[in-house]
């Protein structure tokens, strides 16, 4: 779970877990800043990071431990839809393994969550 708190300057927010936090703000009608993430930000983040990991992962499973690898994200919303475009980044000597690592990648844990219908309730 992740607990947001407002700060005092607009639009900044401090989050976290038990062990890690950080900030998140955002500019809006000349007011607010940049200390932080923007909120979409943080979306394309989790994504990105999960695919990172699960990309490093395969290749660990393929006995290399210590690739290159970048994951891009890029979110679009639409009126009707949002769109996650990603892109895989391997070192040039790894791209033979691209194929599985890719497949890795496409099954990654916060991918699945957010393929899923997603239900916004109260607690």
């Amino acid at each position: 779970m992740i607990e947001a708190t407002a700060l005092p300057t607009p639009w900044q927010v401090r989050f976290g877990t038990d062990d890690n936090e950080g900030m998140a703000d955002t500019l809006k009608g000349g007011i607010g800043g940049s200390a932080g993430m923007r909120p979409h930000e943080l979306l394309e983040a989790a994504l990105a990071t999960c695919m990172a990991i699960s990309a490093r992962m395969a290749l660990a499973d393929l006995g290399v431990d210590d690739a290159d690898v970048d994951v891009r994200v890029h979110l679009e919303r639409g009126e009707a839809q949002t769109r996650f475009r990603y892109e895989l980044v391997l070192d040039p000597a790894m791209e033979a393994h691209r194929e599985a690592v890719m497949e890795r990648v496409e099954r990654s844990p916060v991918r699945s969550t957010l393929s899923k219908q997603l239900v916004f309730d109260p607690a």
